[in-house]
């Protein structure tokens, strides 16, 4: 069990007993989220930690890029090698970046053709309306991949006016982006689209070199919506995404990354159509979904191809809910047909594959509630694999209403990994070689907590403690008597502590400031039976803002301080050392951004990155970003 230091256990007694002393007539926790049960529910009767980044916050800080969003996120830690366009890990309370599942608009994204991961790399922020993250397994909502928690993209919703909107801004570093939407509907439909072009002539990476290492992303995407009387909907969306980033291989003179032409390509193709009927004075709603993801990545060294990834993935669903009293029940069945294929040259040894996977699951969820105080939601979900033995998976999660300020909540659920279909089957001549006889990674998390208002709701606080026990982790840099690299499932528990905290604090109309903080202690079990830290994971985070406003609001500016504690890396020598841990050393990322409104059309905003132009690294020997600024403006006018 983690130990909590003095000045900790102060910090969080403190915000409790201010949260107590100071609550007042109070404001209902009653914001809807989408993505912490099957059906929408607010806050309050929700379990588990709930984060909600909105298209106010976005436009604050005026980032390009969500997972620049996500470091100010309780429990959040990010990893980028090197410049913008590079590969970015996001890990959420020790999770591997991989146990973190990611859909838009609830269509799972997260990449076979990359070991499971998503490519936050390639996630612009325009086009994107609200950020939904749910802290905690919810592998019984949405299967594999949730066991650190759910992050949900949700763009721009639907409008029946007739509207045209777009940005451009140039800034440090060659970098042009610009973007343009379009929303129109009348009636009983609605249509979207917009497309986005990011542009970067990027940084150097390596340590060594002059190199610059650039990246281009466009993203296009449209949606519709249909309203066919009678209690029938219908949705729909289309997003594409093809991106191309220079980056540094590794010199095996030195262990390090090296100025190289080398050229990372990806492609990524998502669709959906949903179906929702619900018969006039029922309390009965049927909904359908067909989901599809398309994914593609090539690695172009020197010119020439060494080696691509590609999967597909079809889900089909049907859920049925029912109104029962001050709760409610959904039972839901889903089919999932996934493929994945392998290409690269056939050098001492063949890589080329094609392989697959199917699992259809079942779900069941009942939520109640006692009065207005009280609520709770059962679910559990059976999932059987083609591949794998059959899978259940349960939560249990409650929320207390203590007073109109504050409310006690508490959730415990299970979670499941799927081995990846690189472990499994990866072939890279000479390093890798997957092993098909991995296990599923499980887990049992537990999360406690408090949310509350004070000061007349000026000031929102939230607290949680913690726990995550994984068996059957799987290590994917197990060396063979080949001297080659297998994955093997690891004996014994990998354990993950914390605790989050989050306050904001509105001052005025003109003034607010907002905190938080992380602690994560996550270990995993050594050869020796001892307990040793992940990497990548860094025990302390932090982050404020401040927030000034003028002008009556025209003119907003957002200062951002973000702390992203010491962590351990593992570098790889020269053959025939053998690999080394190495500390990474902590660091301060101060951003700023200014945006002033010229009319209701027409806005003109600046920003400024990395303000103390620190010299850091978030992953062993990648070189990020300096002191940077852009310029730029957004405009939206009615047709």
């Amino acid at each position: 069990m983690f130990k909590l230091t003095l000045p900790f256990t102060a910090t969080i007694v403190g915000v409790l007993i201010a949260g107590h002393a100071l609550a007042d007539d109070g404001r209902p926790f009653d914001e809807i989220v989408v993505s912490a049960a099957r059906v929408p529910l607010a806050v309050s009767d929700i379990g588990n930690a709930v984060t909600i980044i909105d298209s106010g916050d976005i436009a604050r800080r005026q980032a390009q890029n969500v997972a620049d969003l996500l470091r100010s996120v309780p429990g959040f830690s990010v990893s980028r090698t090197g410049v913008t366009g590079s590969q970015t890990q996001v890990r959420v309370r020790g999770s591997e970046a991989n146990q973190v599942l990611v859909l838009i608009d609830g269509n799972r994204v997260n990449d076979p053709g990359t070991a499971d991961e998503f490519r936050w790399e390639y996630l612009s922020t325009t086009q994107i309306e609200r950020v939904e993250i749910v802290r905690g397994a919810q592998s019984t909502l949405w299967g594999t991949d949730a066991i650190g928690g759910v992050v949900n993209i949700i763009t721009r919703s639907q409008s029946r006016d007739q509207q045209v909107g777009g940005y451009a801004e140039a800034g440090s570093l060659g970098t042009t982006n610009a973007g343009v939407d379009l929303r129109a509907g009348s009636g009983d439909w609605s249509l979207s689209a917009g497309v986005d072009r990011q542009d970067t002539d990027g940084d150097n990476i390596s340590r060594l070199g002059d190199e610059d290492d650039g990246a281009t992303l466009t993203t296009a995407s449209v949606s519709a919506d249909y309203d066919a009387g009678r209690g029938f909907t219908i949705e729909s969306g289309l997003r594409y995404t093809d991106a191309e980033s220079a980056f540094d291989g590794v010199d095996f003179s030195t262990g390090l990354p090296a100025d190289s032409d080398s050229i990372g390509e990806t492609e990524t193709l998502t669709a959906h159509l949903r179906g929702t009927w619900q018969a006039a004075n029922s309390d009965i709603t049927h909904r359908g979904t067909l989901r599809w993801f398309d994914g593609s990545n090539d690695t172009v060294v020197d010119g020439t191809s060494s080696g691509s990834t590609a999967s597909d993935r079809l889900t089909l669903g049907y859920q049925f809910d029912v109104v029962l009293g001050d709760g409610g029940l959904t039972l839901a069945a889903e089919h999932e047909s996934t493929d994945f294929s392998q290409r690269g040259p056939n050098v001492f040894g063949d890589p080329n594959q094609d392989q697959s996977m199917d699992v259809s699951s079942f779900i069941a969820e009942y939520r109640g509630s006692v009065s207005d105080r009280l609520s709770w939601i059962v679910s559990g979900r059976f999932d059987s694999n083609s591949d794998f033995d059959d899978a259940f998976n349960g939560r249990i999660s409650g929320s207390y209403a203590a007073s109109d300020n504050m409310r006690l909540r508490a959730s415990v659920g299970t979670g499941q990994k799927n081995p990846t279909f690189t472990e499994r089957f990866g072939f890279f001549p000479g390093s890798f070689i997957g092993n098909p006889d991995l296990k599923p990674e499980r887990s049992l998390s537990i999360d406690v907590g408090i949310d509350g208002f004070a000061l007349n709701e000026a000031l929102e606080w939230q607290v949680t403690i913690f726990s995550q026990d994984l068996e059957d982790e799987i290590n994917g840099f197990v060396f063979t008597e080949n001297f080659e690299v297998t994955a093997e499932n690891q004996q014994g528990e990998s354990k993950r502590r914390g605790a989050e905290l989050g306050a904001q604090w509105r001052l005025n109309d003109r003034f607010g400031v907002d905190a938080t903080y992380t602690y994560v202690d996550a270990t995993e079990p050594d050869g020796a039976g001892n307990d040793i830290d992940e990497l990548r994971r860094p025990r302390h985070t932090a982050a404020v803002g401040v927030d000034l406003d003028a002008m009556q609001g025209r003119w907003t500016n957002r200062l951002t301080a973000e702390y992203g504690g010491t962590r351990n890396d593992r570098f790889f020598p020269p053959f025939p050392q053998p690999s080394q841990i190495v500390t990474i050393g902590n660091f301060w990322l101060l951003e700023l951004s200014s945006r002033f409104a010229v009319n209701d059309n027409l806005t003109v905003y600046v920003r400024g990155t990395n303000l103390l132009d620190e010299d850091y690294e978030e992953v062993f020997g990648y070189q990020t970003l300096g002191r940077a600024a852009f310029i730029g403006a957004r405009f939206n006018f009615a047709l």
